[in-house]
């Protein structure tokens, strides 16, 4: 027997070129489908994740071109609004962090090393976003070079929030 389910999962993903050099990339992710405050409607975002890849690599796996022995700190993050910088994981905005570090030791091995905070670890029940725009950040300190994509993925679903709720979560999520 087949379970029915009113719930329509929606996955949304990109995968933006990161520049070369030290800048970073902020993408935004609009959400204004799936969104709409005045008829209390959220969307809640139950897994999210990024990852850093080559575009020059056979399989986007990341790997260095680089001649000198390097170690280079990645922030790569989701949050509500339209943001140009990385943000702290405890802010109410964040709702998926990953701080990487990318080692490349031309005598060794090249490492890339990541911790992940998920949706689920930052919000144990679902992230409810109630704004219409996220944005998928990635910056890093050090240069990569060229030919590097940042891929990520949104996953949730529509649901109904009450006035309270929505004027809180507003509330958080525009401050």
């Amino acid at each position: 027997m087949v379970h029915s389910s009113k719930t329509n999962w929606t996955r949304l993903s990109a995968s933006p070129q990161l520049p070369s050099g030290t800048d970073g990339v902020f993408t935004q992710i609009d959400l204004s489908a799936y969104v709409d405050p005045l008829h209390s409607k959220a969307f809640k975002i139950v897994d999210a994740t990024m990852i850093l890849m080559s575009d020059s690599v056979p399989y986007g796996v990341l790997g260095s071109n680089s001649v000198a022995a390097s170690y280079t700190s990645i922030g790569m993050q989701i949050a509500t609004g339209t943001q140009t910088a990385i943000l702290r994981p405890s802010d109410g905005k964040v709702l998926y962090h990953n701080a990487a570090g990318f080692i490349h030791d031309v005598d060794a091995t090249t490492n890339f090393v990541f911790q992940e905070v998920k949706v689920t670890d930052l919000w144990p029940d679902g992230y409810m976003a109630v704004v219409d725009t996220l944005t998928a950040g990635v910056d890093v300190d050090a240069t990569l070079g060229a030919n590097f994509r940042v891929m990520f993925s949104v996953s949730g679903y529509q649901v109904s929030v009450t006035s309270n709720q929505l004027a809180s979560l507003l509330v958080a999520q525009t401050a």
